[in-house]
């Protein structure tokens, strides 16, 4: 249970993070969703604009909007690389399946594909606890009121039952 949550707020947390480029994933097949629902596929830009403004909902300092943009950039590449390959892999994946590959080797291609989805989901982690540790206490609270706010969202009620 405790991994549950932990994974959730992990992926949140992931979801949050704003990163310079953005993951442009192709349509996902029915055999990847799942994967693909682990991982964020976009993140909200920090250039000021609507969508960035939860930057500025922190009010951080020059300072620290600097080391924002740094580790961005020490990922920047890396991030880059491993959404090419997601895309490649994806497409490889559908080929595979439409095709007349054997149930291993689309196994295989997903597995692959589920590896660098994580490998990418990790690095983007890793610059959400770095910008964590730029934060003071208030901007963290804000920070983590605004992941679960964007990303909870209520249950759909029941579907009504017709007897």
């Amino acid at each position: 249970m405790a991994l549950m949550l932990m994974r959730r707020v992990s992926i949140l947390a992931v979801a949050m993070i704003a990163l310079s480029s953005t993951v442009a994933l192709s349509k996902p097949t029915l055999l990847s969703r799942q994967v693909i629902a682990q991982t964020p596929t976009s993140v909200p830009p920090t250039n000021g604009s609507k969508s960035g403004g939860w930057l500025k909902d922190l009010n951080l300092t020059s300072e620290q909007l600097q080391q924002i943009k740094q580790i961005r950039n020490q990922s920047k590449q890396q991030i880059a690389e491993k959404s090419q390959v997601i895309r490649q892999g994806q497409q490889e994946l559908h080929d595979l399946i439409a095709g007349t590959a054997s149930k291993e080797q689309v196994r295989d291609k997903y597995n692959q594909l589920k590896l660098v989805k994580q490998q990418l989901a990790d690095v983007q982690f890793e610059n959400t606890l770095a910008i964590r540790e730029i934060l003071n206490p208030e901007q963290r609270l804000k920070f983590a009121d605004r992941m679960y706010k964007k990303n909870l969202r209520p249950n759909p009620p029941p579907a009504a039952q017709h007897n």
